[in-house]
């Protein structure tokens, strides 16, 4: 089989709708975050792009976002997270973030809940559980012991139950 071309651009994947609840072992639930799909792609040199699901650059939209991103250490990895707006308590709220662009007095931070490339390899075809081990592995990558985790900053990762 050949190796995929690590791309530019990856559309997230995309949430189905069931036919009822349910529950089971083999599946997870993400937090539902009132946000923007924020696909963070880091090319071979580690510089990374932020677009949104529909392939738009969001860059300059979020530069909080983008700086966080920029201190990562990650080459050839595609994350898939939310862009949100917090309030003073840190809850998430649309309002703010629909406001931000005309008044930018929120902070914004970059919830990841996905890996779907990770050092040139694409993993989107092995399930979800795996693919949050290696976001796992990857965010405690990101931490600096001995002095704990990393400092809370808009690069967040996304509980899943």
């Amino acid at each position: 089989m050949a190796k995929k071309t690590f791309p530019a651009f990856v559309l997230p994947m995309m949430a189905k709708i069931a036919e009822e609840p349910f529950d089971s072992p083999d599946w997870i639930f993400k937090v539902k975050l009132d946000g923007y799909r924020g696909i963070a792609v880091f090319d071979a040199a580690g510089k990374p792009h932020l677009w949104s699901r529909n392939g738009l650059p969001l860059e300059k939209k979020f530069p909080a976002v983008a700086k966080a991103l920029s201190n990562l250490n990650l080459r050839s990895t595609v994350l898939d997270g939310e862009v949100v707006a917090v309030d003073e308590n840190g809850i998430p709220r649309l309002q703010l973030l629909q406001r931000f662009q005309k008044q930018p007095t929120a902070p914004t931070l970059y919830y990841v809940f996905d890996v779907l490339w990770c050092d040139g390899e694409d993993i989107t075809g092995k399930p979800i559980v795996e693919r949050r081990r290696v976001l796992e592995q990857i965010i405690k990558s990101i931490r600096q012991p001995p002095r704990g985790p990393a400092p809370a900053g808009p690069a967040r990762h996304s509980p899943a139950d």
